[in-house]
Order: structure tokens, then C-alpha cells, then sequence
């Protein structure tokens, strides 16, 4: 047995109302429609539309001023890659 609770006001009153139509109780109603729910998702898959890639190139312009930029070292603040992830990700989730 499982217990589903309606929070929405408006989908149980139209529950409801669509059983006292149907002339069942408000169970079987709900029963019928998770069998629906689920018979319509079992043979369902995701349909993308595959596009040609040369109609969706986007080309990116760069302008190189001849910086030197051969002092420049990236990340070397970090020692240890994995915390540092660790970090960033829990900052991400606050």
C-alpha cells in the first residue's frame, strides 16, 4: 500500500470532482492515473534532433597584442588539486 498526500488544493479538488463524474472513488481514480503515468514513461526515450555541425559553427576571434606572457604561471598557488576541487564545489553548493 502506498499513500500519496495532495498538497495542491486544485488537483484534489479536480481529483475529486473527475471521480464523482467517473462515478469511482477518489483512490481508484488516483490508481488509474499512476498506471497511466507510468505506461506512458516505460517505452519513452529522450528524441534529439541531430544537427549538422558545420550550419552551427560559431567561429571565435582572438586579438593577440604580442604579450609576453611567458612569466605567467597559472595555478601554481595550488598544491593539492583534489581539495582544492573539494573547495570550489562545496562553495558551489552554498
Amino acid at each position: 500500500m502506498l499513500t500519496i498526500k495532495i498538497n495542491n488544493p486544485e488537483i484534489e479538488h479536480k481529483f475529486k470532482e473527475y471521480a464523482k463524474e467517473q462515478k469511482q472513488t477518489v483512490e481508484d481514480i488516483a490508481n488509474e492515473a499512476m498506471k497511466f503515468f507510468l505506461e506512458s514513461k516505460k517505452n519513452k526515450k529522450l528524441k534529439v534532433k541531430k544537427l549538422n555541425p558545420k550550419e552551427h559553427i560559431v567561429s571565435l576571434e582572438y586579438k593577440d597584442d604580442n604579450e609576453d606572457l611567458s612569466d605567467v604561471k597559472l595555478y601554481e598557488n595550488i598544491k593539492d588539486s583534489a581539495q582544492y576541487i573539494h573547495n570550489l564545489r562545496r562553495k558551489r553548493a552554498e
